[in-house]
């Protein structure tokens, strides 16, 4: 069930709220994103190592501060993908087309749908991990803090995440279909506290795991 307050949040409402006329727009295209979409979710555990600013899983070499500072203590790393699917990205653009406010209020029902999924599948990771001894960390995605993008492709290829669930890089770098997301996930034998949600719902300012803008 999507989220009508993560709707309005991506909407930038904050703690106001939308009139009628907009949170009747937001309840419709809620339905609609619910009816076509068709969430799909992979993921794979590597061993990991971390040296410095340098982390190294499935062959890769990642350089980032932040990362190694999120991963710190960790054992093993998940790396994940998921996606809505090709159908909400054909009505974000028919309506993009026809009806610009409304494309709005789609891109925004899209992104708390995505991160919704990938909530729930943190969850499911979560409970295997447990049943193993492992705590999850909360997601990291390229692009986020000083993770470079241009590891996207390699982290899709590792996953093989255009064969199983059918997400392929353009040639700018964009995922397609729009609403996918791609993160890591530690694992460690150290329970940290963090927010599934990630940092941006944690309070915790001073957390050692903090994802940096």
């Amino acid at each position: 069930m999507i989220n009508k307050k993560e709707v309005e949040r991506y909407l930038g409402y904050g703690k106001n709220n939308p009139d009628e006329r907009t949170t009747e727009l937001i309840e419709e295209c809620i339905r609609q994103i619910e009816k076509i979409a068709q969430p799909r979710s992979i993921y794979r555990i590597f061993d990991l190592k971390l040296k410095e600013d340098q982390i190294e899983a499935a062959g890769m070499k990642m350089q980032s501060r932040n990362l190694a500072k999120n991963l710190r203590g960790c054992e093993k790393i998940v790396f994940f993908a998921a996606t809505l699917g090709n159908e909400p990205d054909i009505l974000m653009n028919r309506y993009s087309r026809l009806q610009i406010s409304k494309a709005a209020v789609l891109q925004a029902v899209g992104a708390a749908a995505i991160e919704d999924y990938c909530n729930q599948c943190q969850k499911k990771i979560e409970e295997q991990a447990a049943a193993e001894g492992f705590y999850v960390r909360s997601r990291y995605s390229p692009g986020y803090g000083d993770l470079s993008l241009t590891y996207q492709a390699e982290f899709l290829r590792v996953l093989e995440a255009t064969k199983k669930i059918g997400i392929v890089l353009s040639e700018g770098g964009v995922m397609i279909p729009e609403k996918s997301v791609t993160a890591v996930m530690g694992l460690s034998r150290e329970q940290t506290k963090c927010h599934i949600e990630g940092c941006e719902s944690c309070r915790n300012k001073n957390c050692a795991y903090r994802r940096q803008d």
